[in-house]
């Protein structure tokens, strides 16, 4: 089952080799999704920004829906 990319998650993206199982390369936020692509638009933790094919990236926490607004405010 594949996850579905959205804008505003954390993705990473791991080298795989023969010595190490997985190793973390990289990780950033999903700023652009291009659904006739398949493309994302990542901004990486070294502050580069560009589109990247959407099975090089994996969702390590994908952004939740606020369905509500919490009105718990004091006005002074």
């Amino acid at each position: 089952m594949e996850v579905e990319v959205k804008q505003g998650d954390l993705v990473a993206c791991y080298v795989t080799n023969t010595s190490e199982w997985r190793v973390l390369m990289s990780w950033g936020l999903v700023l652009e999704v291009s659904a006739l692509l398949g493309d994302i638009f990542v901004l990486d933790n070294a502050g580069y920004s560009r589109w990247w094919p959407c099975k090089r990236w994996k969702v390590v926490s994908a952004k939740k829906d606020i369905k509500h607004l919490d009105l718990d405010i004091e006005i002074v």
